[in-house]
């Protein structure tokens, strides 16, 4: 008997054929590798302190102000949050407000639906509203925030009250307030439909189009500082500010003479700018404008001779798609090229030059900087700049983009880790109908890539205030990661497998193992050792588990066959190891 030993080179590589010469990881879920030995990932747990936002959080940007409090914002498609201290509180900008509104409620017995009578309100479905100083009517009084569950005509609209009312009735006195938050937008990318829907002779005449090659944006947030002040800007809507020092109390206010509508907003560094990508140029919605602010202003947008304000469309492409700082320039992307933005001071304040051509990221949270160097994920591969533009090899290339939606592309979103050294790009599978459960993580260090199921809809690195990973999921639940070995006090459910193996390696005869002598480190719960093995490529796969706790030596399985493969796993609590190279006892079977 050899006992012979199985090393498997780090990362996942699930392109390979099943066959390719010498053995891999072939799938893995929630595995990392350190110094080319997988693990599990770190453990994740809810914030304890923070209550679900409404809809999907599409941006967090965390920061301290000047008196050293702990802020984040929180941007989904239906408002934006302040956490200050591990409370949230609502700051979304007002839309418009009707005071003063006199009798404008109307209740039906045993009813929660209200009807509210406003004229010219343009509210939607699904927008809200905060009601003020509102008299009672019906027996019920309304007062806070109220979701519209459906629109009567362009003069009312009807909200769901708490409880039911005691009567029919009109009323709600003569001095109610009704603010109208900004509207809400779409979590993910849909397609748009109704009457004027795609072109001009599609369809029947007067018949609301049920199919289109028209796509709506999701509603995604964008974020950068103005000092201790935050900066905001929803995808195709206005410029907002708010004001760290005014406490959150105050909402987010518009900024008075920005472009109406734009894409994603930066202040520029070290010349503070406050810059607008895909804005509109006064007449149009431009989506290949670049307009500026004057330096040190938020509201001087108009250019003179006494100021640095401007605009520059790019030359290449039909709309701006991301942006991303780094050393001496921000990179910007068309859908065509990619640019280098420079700020070199009047009289043309900011240069562009191009830098590639192609290759642009999937949507505009899909690239970062690290340390100088930019990653990012385009339609059909992964890229990093790092003075050039070049694809950066990746051996789970098509198996993430055959599993990606791309309907859902817009979505991805990039972060990175930098405890582990690693760069995660979650992205929407195929399965998934509105929002990212998949991952495909990348090792800059190493040159290692992992893949796995995680639902997170943003990510953030540790912070000068958090020393962990922080992320949301779709439902609005805040999570630290790398905290403990387990899901949320579940397993983690991680696993790891091997693609096929020959013993020996020629293929010819049949092998026999009856003894397998794992190497497990630092091991806590239980482990599941998985044995597959067959005669013929085309044959039955069998198969063999052991279970190895913290203190098993060896695992006594007999298997024969041609080809092997294993893998490890755990649906066990606090479930973690290191693992390395596993070892068999085995003798040539003979050829039959």
């Amino acid at each position: 008997m050899t006992l012979a030993k199985f090393r498997i080179p780090g990362g996942i590589q699930s392109d390979r054929t099943d066959y390719s010469t010498g053995p891999f990881w072939k799938n893995g879920n929630r595995v990392r590798f350190q110094q080319g030995q997988p693990e599990p990932i770190g453990g994740f747990e809810t914030h304890s302190e923070y209550d679900s936002t409404y809809g999907t959080p599409s941006k967090s940007k965390p920061w301290r102000d000047l008196s050293d409090n702990a802020l984040m914002a929180v941007g989904t498609e239906q408002f934006l949050y302040i956490l200050k201290n591990d409370v949230v509180t609502d700051i979304t900008p007002i839309r418009a407000t009707s005071s003063n509104q006199n009798d404008c409620f109307t209740t039906a017995n045993t009813s929660a639906n209200v009807s509210i009578l406003d004229s010219s309100h343009l509210a939607l479905v699904g927008d809200w509203i905060s009601i003020a100083s509102a008299a009672a009517v019906g027996g019920i009084t309304l007062s806070g925030l109220y979701q519209v569950v459906s629109v009567t005509d362009a003069n009312n609209y009807v909200v769901t009250h708490s409880a039911a009312a005691s009567s029919t009735a009109t009323g709600g006195g003569g001095a109610t307030d009704i603010e109208y938050l900004l509207a809400t937008g779409d979590a993910a990318p849909t397609q748009g439909l109704g009457w004027g829907a795609d072109t001009w002779g599609t369809g029947t005449w007067d018949t609301p189009r049920t199919t289109s090659n028209i796509t709506l944006d999701a509603a995604l947030w964008s974020f950068d500082l103005w000092g201790e002040d935050l900066i905001a800007c929803r995808r195709n809507g206005l410029l907002y500010t708010w004001d760290a020092s005014a406490g959150v109390g105050t909402r987010a206010a518009v900024i008075s003479n920005a472009p109406i509508t734009n894409k994603f907003v930066m202040v520029s560094s070290p010349d503070r700018h406050l810059v607008a990508f895909g804005a509109h140029d006064g007449s149009n919605n431009d989506p290949l404008l670049i307009a500026w602010a004057t330096q040190e202003s938020l509201t001087t947008w108009t250019p003179s001779a006494t100021n640095t304000a401007g605009n520059q469309r790019l030359p290449i492409g039909d709309a701006l798609i991301a942006k991303v700082q780094t050393r001496e320039q921000t990179l910007v992307w068309t859908n065509e090229a990619l640019f280098g933005m420079s700020f070199t001071g009047p009289p043309f304040i900011f240069t562009f030059r191009t830098l590639s051509t192609g290759s642009a990221p999937v949507g505009q949270n899909a690239a970062l900087d690290v340390d100088g160097v930019v990653y990012w994920m385009s339609s059909d591969n992964f890229h990093v700049y790092n003075g050039r533009t070049q694809v950066l090899p990746s051996p789970v290339r098509d198996f993430v983009y055959n599993d990606l939606n791309v309907s859902l592309s817009p979505l991805v979103h990039a972060g990175s880790n930098s405890r582990f050294t690693e760069i995660w790009w979650h992205y929407p599978s195929i399965s998934s109908l509105s929002t990212t459960d998949k991952y495909v993580t990348y090792n800059w260090t190493t040159n290692e890539w992992a893949t796995g199921t995680l639902s997170r809809s943003t990510w953030n690195d540790s912070e000068s205030w958090q020393t962990l990973p922080f992320a949301f999921d779709s439902s609005g639940t805040f999570f630290y990661h790398e905290k403990g070995t387990d899901a949320n006090n579940s397993a983690l459910n991680w696993s790891i497998d091997t693609g096929v193996i020959e013993v020996p390696e020629a293929g010819d005869e049949l092998f026999f193992i009856d003894r397998f002598v794992p190497d497990l480190e630092q091991q806590t719960g239980n482990v599941n050792l998985k044995l597959y093995y067959r005669r013929y490529p085309t044959a039955t796969e069998n198969s063999k588990t052991s279970v190895i706790t913290p203190a098993t030596l060896k695992a006594d399985k007999r298997i024969r066959g041609r080809q092997l493969r294993f893998g490890y796993d755990s649906s066990d609590t606090n479930s973690f190891v290191k693992i390395g190279d596993l070892r068999g006892d085995w003798r040539a079977g003979g050829k039959r």
